[in-house]
């Protein structure tokens, strides 16, 4: 189990993509918290499951809200400003990957993810190496 006892939230509005990432993460032994909507519940649903050591973040929510929003909303909070975000979208990889290596994520996974290489590329992270994958 690579990711054993590794804290883990999850941005994600699909709950079909938020089932394959759970399954995927906790079968490597993360432990998983998730928030639906990106809205005034991020920093709430973050405190309650802290400590974090990596938060993946869709890029598209509804009701008008970017993963863009999200990240500024995390990276404000000053517990949360030094945990690596990794953004994991199905939005266009060559319009995406340079703006979140310009607003600092720690990596990019185009969707749908590599059920294979999924966690290894999570344990990367963990690791401190950046992971920016393209499908």
């Amino acid at each position: 189990m690579i990711l054993k006892e590794k804290r883990i939230f999850y941005f994600e509005d699909d709950m079909k993509n938020r089932a394959i990432v759970q399954l995927i993460l906790e079968r490597e032994g993360a432990v998983m918290g998730f928030e639906r909507w990106g809205g005034r519940e991020v920093l709430p649903r973050l405190h309650a499951f802290a400590p974090i050591e990596l938060i993946l973040l869709d890029l598209m929510f509804p009701n008008g809200v970017s993963g863009y929003d999200v990240y500024d909303v995390i990276r404000a909070e000053p517990a949360f400003a030094q945990i690596p975000i990794v953004a994991i979208s199905a939005s266009d990889p060559a319009v995406e990957l340079p703006k979140t290596r310009t607003k600092g994520f720690a990596g990019f996974i185009s969707k749908p993810i590599n059920l294979r290489d999924f966690p290894l590329q999570i344990a990367a992270v963990l690791n401190g190496q950046p992971i920016w994958h393209l499908i």
